[in-house]
């Protein structure tokens, strides 16, 4: 369905406030049609023809099923599954095993052979995750500089991500925490993940005390009117103000560990299915289901408008560093987009090109003294999964 260009209600007063909740929530099944407006952003933001993007969405629709019925193939050597962009352009399904026996898969499916499984690419980091709780400070050498890791089936490794400077503080992590050294990658990456929470003028919302952040989907709970978004971007009992008003107050945040937060707002307000692109238009949510490794994902956030990525890793470990306000911390179960991002976008809404709600922004690796980290090479953007956080407090997301 295209993008919706108008909304009537838009027009009264009250919904000024209550506009800015479109970030809703998500369902079950997938639409079958993608908006143009939506097509166009993930073009210009993921360099795909139009030809490469409908096969890849193509696979992205098959793919669970397929990865599937591999992995109850493949069993204990199942090493996982991603969508590929080969050197010839053609856009593949790769599912990767452990087991040399094994040949072919059928039809529509890439085979490739590595050394580890991804049990045993999952048991690494649980070991790294582990490690990181246990450390103590005064006692323990800090991790400061070690900014990431994740499954990465793709090189068949644990990826851990560092400052240029932080090699011997990534090693000791491993060593610490009992990881199989075989199985860890090391990759420098030049700039901290920081989380995208700051004061700016704009469509936004403000805490009581200043500092904006980004909508994210429109929720209840119960009776209850309200919306999710970042837990750094404030704690529990803070008042939420928009367009110079206040709207309600954060019922219920966590960060560290988890980056999650849920806000309560008047009954007044209006909630409504949708996802703003910046550009005049609106997406609808339709459900909450979870995108597949690699599929296209897309953000709002006030700061930096519409942005489009692929999801390229989940369940990551992010070392968030800590702001001027003292706000950072490790944070678990994050998503990875290759989207970009900038200060305010946190807590603003992940769809996917089905409009399918996947979470809020959490962080992004913005280099020292600039706003947002678009046109860097290198950028990521993690972002907290939406339907934990419905879990946790309780909620129900708006939807079409």
């Amino acid at each position: 369905m295209p993008a919706v260009q108008s909304w009537p209600r838009l027009a009264r007063a009250r919904i000024v406030v209550s506009s800015l909740l479109f970030l809703t929530a998500f369902g079950a099944a997938a639409s079958p049609s993608v908006s143009p407006s939506l097509r166009s952003a993930a073009q210009r933001d993921l360099g795909l023809s139009p030809a490469q993007l409908d096969r890849w969405l193509q696979i992205e629709r098959e793919a669970p099923q397929r990865a599937a019925l591999a992995q109850r193939r493949l069993g204990a050597h199942y090493a996982g599954s991603w969508i590929e962009r080969g050197d010839d352009g053609a856009v593949r399904l790769i599912v990767a095993s452990s087991d040399p026996r094994v040949a072919k898969l059928g039809p529509g499916v890439e085979l490739r052979q590595v050394r580890y499984s991804l049990a045993e690419l999952e048991a690494a980091k649980a070991r790294l995750d582990a490690g990181a709780r246990l450390r103590l400070p005064g006692i323990t050498r800090p991790i400061d500089g070690v900014y990431a890791w994740h499954v990465d089936p793709a090189s068949n490794s644990v990826l851990v991500r560092m400052a240029p400077q932080a090699l011997e503080r990534a090693v000791d992590l491993a060593a610490y925490s009992g990881a199989d050294s075989g199985v860890l990658r090391f990759e420098r990456m030049d700039v901290a993940p920081q989380a995208t929470a700051q004061v700016y003028s704009g469509i936004a919302y403000q805490k009581g005390n200043g500092g904006s952040c980004s909508i994210g989907f429109a929720a209840r709970q119960g009776a209850t009117k309200g919306f999710v978004t970042a837990g750094h971007c404030g704690v529990a009992g803070e008042s939420i103000w928009m367009n110079g008003a206040p709207v309600g107050y954060i019922a219920g945040s966590e960060f560290p560990v988890a980056d999650r937060a849920w806000v309560a707002i008047g009954d007044q307000h209006e909630l409504l299915p949708l996802v703003t692109n910046h550009a005049g238009a609106f997406f609808f949510v339709r459900g909450s289901y979870e995108s597949f490794h690699n599929s296209v994902v897309c953000r709002s956030g006030y700061r930096t408008g519409y942005q489009c990525g692929f999801v390229n890793a989940k369940d990551v470990t992010v070392n968030i560093a800590p702001n001027s306000s003292g706000i950072g911390g490790l944070v678990y179960g994050l998503t990875q987009t290759n989207a970009c991002a900038g200060f305010g976008d946190s807590g603003g809404g992940w769809i996917d090109t089905y409009e399918h709600a996947q979470g809020v922004t959490s962080a992004s690796n913005i280099p020292a003294g600039s706003p947002h980290n678009c046109g860097m090479f290198g950028a990521f953007t993690w972002f907290q999964p939406v339907n934990p956080i419905l879990e946790r407090y309780g909620l129900t997301l708006v939807t079409l």
